[in-house]
């Protein structure tokens, strides 16, 4: 049952934690609990919902809508809804399970060439998935090639490091779903995205949630040559800006 104190929503911390460690921010996570209680609402309904900021009520919004867990209609004001919970729980294992089994593929193809076994390290989070995807590309010294669903999320993470790679004379190639403002990177479109894929030297990979709640990472030459021929094909596939 519905609980509301000065009408605002009551939600209780584990929905709240759930959503967060699948990626979503804690204004996220009120605005899309609120909406599944009700039918459609506009901005300054869900506000008061889920009591949070009117302003910062739109960029919960918009990042909800990328994120395929929020519809909008078109009109004034404009009225948005929650896309249904079991949908983006089917949605959500399909992506985990498929991410992890393209791990395991390579995983798998890297134990036979390998001498002795490696880890695949897993980070949990979306801060220690920026994180870790900051730290590899920091690392990086010939090239890089980055897939990422909406660059734009993580432009004032990225922007920095890849100027410094460039100044390095580092190769970087991007492939994002909308079209992007950056100076000596190759930047190609693919839509959708359904991973964010990082290598880095033909050295080190990653391999994430397009939400960047979990991804996966491992050091060694073997994995990584199996994983940029796979990368190199996507890229090929991709059109030009």
């Amino acid at each position: 049952m519905l609980r509301y104190i000065s009408g605002v929503l009551l939600i209780d911390e584990e929905k709240l934690r759930v959503l967060r460690r699948l990626g979503l921010t804690e204004y996220e996570a009120k605005t899309y609990v609120a909406l599944t209680s009700t039918k459609s609402a506009v901005p300054r309904e869900i506000a008061g919902l889920a009591g949070i900021p009117y302003p910062s009520t739109y960029d919960a919004l918009e990042a909800l809508v990328k994120k395929g867990w929020v519809e909008v209609a078109r009109g004034r004001p404009r009225r948005y809804r929650a896309r249904s919970p079991k949908l983006i729980q089917k949605e959500s294992i399909a992506t985990v399970e498929r991410v992890f089994a393209e791990l395991e593929k390579i995983y798998k193809s890297s134990m036979e060439k390998a001498e002795k076994p490696e880890i695949i390290y897993t980070t949990v989070g979306r801060a220690g998935v920026i994180k870790k995807i900051q730290e590899v590309l920091s690392r990086a010294e010939k090239g890089v090639i980055i897939f990422l669903p909406h660059y734009e999320e993580l432009a004032s993470y990225l922007n920095q490091i890849f100027n410094s790679l460039i100044g390095k004379g580092v190769k970087v190639r991007l492939t994002t779903e909308s079209e992007v403002s950056l100076k000596n990177i190759e930047v190609r479109l693919r839509k959708p995205i359904l991973a964010v894929d990082v290598l880095v030297d033909e050295k080190e990979a990653i391999i994430g949630l397009p939400n960047y709640s979990a991804c996966g990472w491992v050091e060694n030459p073997a994995i990584a040559k199996h994983f940029k021929e796979f990368l190199e094909l996507l890229w090929e596939n991709s059109r030009t800006q």
